[in-house]
């Protein structure tokens, strides 16, 4: 048995690189374009991801912050008009009530017409 020759070997190997139909290439050639676009779409949305998820912690605290130091002027309130002004508890209670609805109002009004329209622009 002869060994092959050197030439013999590359020319199988260029034979099978080359054999290649050129709709295979190309389509090899989409797919490696493709598995890139992939992998950096995938790593686009990890990064959103973390951010949107350190965005609504954020948001999260400072809604709790919010809700708190509203609730303290509320009361702060509440007993400056019981104390301050001389009005009795009931009628006090009844106009904070007043004041918290409408400017709840007021903020889902607004609110409302900035979740209107187009998105993603």
């Amino acid at each position: 048995m002869a060994a092959p020759s050197p030439t013999s070997s590359t020319s199988s190997a260029n034979q099978g690189r080359g054999s290649r139909h050129p709709f295979e290439r190309m389509a090899l050639l989409l797919a490696s374009l493709l598995d890139v676009h992939l992998r950096m779409a995938l790593q686009e949305v990890s990064r959103e991801r973390r951010r949107l998820i350190g965005g609504v912690l954020l948001l999260g605290l400072g809604l709790g912050l919010l809700a708190t130091s509203f609730l303290l002027a509320s009361g702060a309130i509440l007993i400056w008009l019981v104390r301050g002004l001389g009005w009795g508890l009931i009628p006090a209670l009844l106009a904070m009530g007043v004041l918290d609805l409408v400017l709840a109002g007021i903020l889902l009004r607004v609110g409302g017409v900035l979740l209107r329209g187009p998105y993603l622009v």
